[in-house]
Formats: C-alpha cells, structure tokens, sequence
C-alpha cells in the first residue's frame, strides 16, 4: 500500500545521494619494517625518529577526530598498532570494503620521507598519475560485450584520478595555511606507487617530512605539531567530503 511505496521512495532518494561510506587511513610501514630511520641531537640529547612511529600517531588522531564527527561512516585503519600489515594486505582491505552505488571509499596512506641529501625538507602530497590504467573492472563481463571493458576502465579511472587531485589539493591547502614559515611545501605530484595504484578508489599519498632534515625532524617528534598535521589532514577530508555529498562528487566542486 502506500506505507510500500512511501518506503521504495525513500530508498530511491537514498540511492540517489552520494556519499562518502568509509575512509581507510594507512600508516605506512609498521612492525619489522621501521620505514625511514634517522638519528638527530635535538636539545642536547640523541634522538632516534622512525616513520612508522610518527605516521602511526598522525593515524591514530585522524582516525579519533574522523570517528567523532562521523559516526555514520566506517573509519578504519590499516594498522592500529606496531604491526607489518603487508602492501597486497592493505590494498586487499581498501578493495574488500563492500559499496553500493552511490557510495565511495578514501584512501589515504600516510608516510614519512628520506633523502641522502640532508638539507630536503618538507611536505607533499602525491595522487596516482592519470597515465597509469588500472584494471577497475571486472573482467568478468558478458560475452560480446569485452570491447567497452577499456572504455568503462578509462571513464572510471577519470574519475577516480579528478577526485584524488581535489582531495590532494585540499590536504595543500591546509599544510600551506598550518605550516607556513615553519616548513616548506614541496608541492602537489603524481606517480605510481603500489599502494595507491592498486586502490580501486581516490587514493593519495601523503609526506609529512624528512627524517633526514633536522629542522623537519625536530617537527616531527613534536607532538604538538603532529597533533597540528592530523588536524590539517581532518580539515582536507571534511571539506572533501562536504563537497562530494552536496554535488554528487566527480569534479562539481
């Protein structure tokens, strides 16, 4: 009757309206891989800074900041602790994420840099490269229908592509607003890294800095101001998800 029909409408405006249904934060490294290593004098005593410990701590506060204020969408981590989940495990857990049509996923992976040349410093933000062609589409398609599988993949692969360069951008904006005159931005890049190109969803790839740099590894054993980058990261991720739920997402903002 119309108690039916009333409920079929609701669901079709629900299954009209994009949403952002789960983000999946993903400290890098972790367990017997400690990522970038470097040892500083900082105040007169020897410290020793590994990626995996600072990125786990930037993780673990977006993930408290995200949960909070979005208890209607599934925050989760890669790792919550000292462990070595492996790439093909982090990649199998962003794709296994059940969705339905009008839902999307974030992936953010969160890492440190290194560099033999001590004076780089800084922190950048990298999305997959529009180049690069991922297999987003099942190959198990109809038979006859194999030639629009390349077209499907490209479309897809577009959007996925728009979508990491906004959020990738939103997470500048934010560090540049944070951090100015306390480090250096190095920019927005593109590239291929395994994680993020084998992610079926917008994906990006974050540096907080350089372990290598004593200026940038004396911010990045402050907690103060790691408390400072999950803030700016939380920032980004909302405004992304504000936008892409009033305009269906896919470059409207």
């Amino acid at each position: 009757g119309v108690e039916a029909l009333q409920r079929r409408a609701a669901r079709s405006l629900d299954e009209d309206h994009f949403r952002i249904q789960a983000i999946l934060i993903d400290p890098g490294h972790g367990g017997r891989d400690p990522g970038a290593v470097a040892s500083h004098v900082i105040d007169g005593k020897k410290v020793e800074i590994r990626e995996k410990d600072v990125v786990l701590e930037v993780a673990l506060d977006l993930h408290k900041r995200l949960s909070a204020t979005y208890p209607d969408k599934r925050i989760l981590l890669t790792r919550s602790g000292d462990t070595y989940p492996s790439l093909d495990e982090r990649v199998q857990m962003a794709n296994g994420i059940p969705l339905r049509n009008n839902e999307a996923i974030i992936y953010i992976s969160i890492h440190c840099n290194a560099s033999f040349n001590k004076s780089a410093r800084g922190y950048e933000v990298w999305y997959l490269s529009p180049e690069y062609r991922r297999d987003l589409v099942s190959n198990r398609v109809e038979a006859g229908n194999e030639d629009i599988l390349p077209i499907i993949n490209d479309m897809l692969e577009e959007e996925f592509t728009t979508e990491s360069v906004i959020i990738a951008r939103n997470m500048l904006h934010y560090f540049d607003s944070y951090f100015k005159g306390k480090t250096i931005s190095r920019g927005l890049k593109a590239a291929e890294w395994f994680v993020v190109r084998n992610a079926k969803m917008p994906s990006v790839l974050v540096e907080l800095g350089f372990v290598t740099n004593e200026q940038d590894a004396r911010l990045l054993v402050d907690p103060a101001h790691l408390q400072l980058f999950a803030e700016a990261l939380y920032s980004a991720v909302s405004d992304y998800i504000r936008n892409f739920e009033s305009t269906a997402g896919v470059g409207t903002q």
